[in-house]
């Protein structure tokens, strides 16, 4: 090998080390957030043959989201495969791909700029900027960045070098990640205008526009509300300038980074970031020919302009750090560049300096990340006025089965001016579960001032007044409820059909924690409804409480002794605790019952 060829491999062994060096501790990590619902219970990762469906599949959690990313999940699938629900094998493929951006942004740069020490430098500052650990660390989260980003580079490294059919598959890998890498054609534009400078190849664009079509079609058959475009609000985008700002503070100086932001600027503020987003829009201007400020201003403020709310995000926060990981290529390359200005080994200590101080910050970041319990707390510590970290600690404390820290945290929940009625309704039912109607009727009524028109919320109101005893109250309830629907029997047989299906579904996504407390409301309606009780016996099956799911399903079976169903799921609980003889005889049963339904269905046929 020549020296060329060693001081690239030096160069590609130095940037991996780093990021060994700072993120390995990650791999001791577990699943957070929405990891749960995203990757643990989803029944779509558990077989390789489902892949097919993930391109007309929407990114959903509990509902619609507008995001379609199949290949993020083809990686869920293939970890799956590969690892199973071990988070270290999740948190391998993150880091690789986080090893694997960096490598490629030193190699891009390098192509772009012909610049070695400047393409090596912001390749270390990215890979251990802090804005980064997020990234890295949020599973469910991040892989749809660090997927698309790698492809992304790829796909520009190609078009560098005028490998136009790889560049197109790059390309198409990347924007069925995330949509970020829609923006990709647009730094082709800049770098065929400002360093090629032969003039805009048109022609060569075109199988990109095929790719992007594709793109948008296949979403539109997968996402519910698939025009994005709709939801533009302009007051919404106001906070744009804030949010530009914000990010590019973050990136100077990333001592102010939180898992959750709450954002509120006030109107000085948004005038005064405007001023300065007309400041970055001149010097844009005045260094278009001074290529390397110019193309990463641009790439830095184009890769801002999905997440500045411009459309307004489906999140909790309108900021995240993860947003940013896209954009801060562009910060790191000119501050890579002013960097080199320096003389001697100046240059060098000012890179050893940044990279320890953002080494330091990655580490106590990355802590943060271990587990739910860390993480929601940072959460609640970080953000203390937004309800969504004090209901997820509370939620994780109601799964551990320590109910007083779990009520303390959803009474803080509850109390913050951004939680909604969605929310509110949930942790009422958890209220209302654990036998503490007050708390449960205060959040129902909280809910109810926001929403007076609610049907369910009249409902539960009448149902928990019913239960307490307060009669009065119950039979305003109901008088509202009859003037808002008409038929009140009608309305809680449908809701109990209802509260049932939702069970059914989230047992099936072995979220169980909903499953349960779904079916609990339908037991609150009818306590003998046999499709409750049914459900009820299979989640306690699922759960590996056989004497409970015996008990439902004998309860079930109590009060229609023909019910099939009850039969057959007594009968394959039975075989799980090991009898035998009493599974038969239930399956025996099963057969019967099921061929006197179809000797009725017949019979009602003719």
């Amino acid at each position: 090998m020549n020296s060329v060829t060693n001081r690239l491999i030096l160069r590609c062994g130095l940037l991996i080390l780093v990021v060994a060096a700072v993120y390995c501790s990650t791999l001791k990590h577990g699943f957070v957030w929405d990891d749960g619902d995203i990757i643990v219970t989803n029944p779509l990762l558990e077989k390789l043959s489902n892949i097919p469906r993930f391109f007309l599949a929407e990114d959903t959690i509990e509902g619609s989201t507008g995001y379609y990313r199949p290949i993020t999940y083809i990686s869920f699938a293939l970890d799956r495969a590969l690892w199973g629900t071990n988070p270290t094998g999740f948190h391998l493929t993150n880091l690789i791909l986080h090893m694997a951006v960096v490598l490629l942004l030193y190699r891009v740069i390098a192509a772009l700029f012909r610049r070695e020490n400047l393409a090596l430098i912001a390749a270390l500052l990215f890979s251990l900027h802090p804005l980064t650990v997020e990234t890295v660390n949020f599973l469910s989260g991040g892989r749809n960045t660090l997927l698309s980003a790698a492809f992304a580079l790829l796909s520009l490294l190609c078009y560098i070098r005028n490998r136009q059919l790889m560049a197109v598959i790059f390309f198409t890998l990347a924007i069925f990640s995330k949509e970020f890498a829609l923006l990709l054609p647009v730094i082709f534009f800049l770098y065929d205008w400002r360093l090629r400078k032969n003039g805009i190849r048109y022609r060569i664009h075109i199988p990109y526009l095929i790719a992007v079509a594709l793109y948008l079609t296949l979403r539109s058959l997968a996402v519910q509300s698939a025009n994005f475009l709709s939801s533009i609000n302009v007051f919404h985008a106001l906070a744009s300038p804030y949010l530009v700002a914000r990010y590019a503070l973050n990136m100077i100086l990333p001592l102010q980074l939180q898992i959750i932001y709450d954002i509120h600027p006030r109107l000085p503020i948004i005038l005064f970031c405007i001023v300065l987003l007309g400041l970055l829009l001149t010097a844009i201007y005045l260094l278009r020919r001074r290529d390397e400020l110019f193309l990463p201003l641009c790439w830095f403020l184009l890769f801002l302009l999905p997440v500045i709310n411009i459309i307004p995000l489906n999140s909790t926060s309108l900021m995240a750090d993860r947003y940013a990981y896209f954009s801060l290529m562009g910060f790191v390359i000119l501050l890579a560049g002013m960097v080199c200005r320096g003389k001697g080994r100046s240059g060098a200590v000012m890179t050893v300096l940044l990279l320890t101080f953002y080494a330091a910050v990655d580490l106590g970041r990355n802590r943060l990340w271990g587990d739910e319990l860390s993480l929601f707390t940072g959460m609640t510590v970080e953000a203390p006025n937004k309800f969504i970290g004090f209901r997820n600690l509370g939620l994780y404390y109601y799964r551990k089965g320590d109910i007083p820290r779990a009520v303390h945290n959803l009474e803080a929940a509850g109390a913050k001016p951004d939680n909604n009625g969605n929310f509110l309704i949930g942790d009422a039912y958890i209220f209302w579960k654990e036998n503490m109607p007050e708390k449960a009727e205060k959040a129902l009524l909280r809910a109810l001032d926001e929403n007076p028109g609610n049907t369910e919320l009249h409902l539960l109101l009448m149902m928990l007044a019913q239960q307490r005893g307060d009669s009065v109250g119950a039979r305003e309830y109901r008088a509202t409820l009859e003037g808002m629907v008409g038929d009140v029997e009608g309305v809680l047989k449908s809701r109990a059909m209802e509260l049932c299906r939702m069970g059914e579904l989230y047992t099936t996504k072995r979220q169980y924690l909903r499953a349960e407390i779904y079916l609990w409301q339908a037991f609150q309606i009818d306590p003998g409804y046999v499709p409750a009780l049914i459900d009820m016996g299979s989640l306690r099956a699922e759960l590996g409480a056989g004497d409970e799911a015996v008990r439902y399903l004998k309860r079930a079976l109590a009060l229609e002794p023909s019910n099939a169903s009850a039969h057959h799921n007594l009968a394959l609980v039975y075989r799980m605790q090991g009898l035998q003889a009493e599974s038969a005889l239930e399956m025996d049963r099963y057969r019967e019952a099921e061929a006197v339904s179809k000797a009725k269905g017949s019979s009602s046929g003719q």
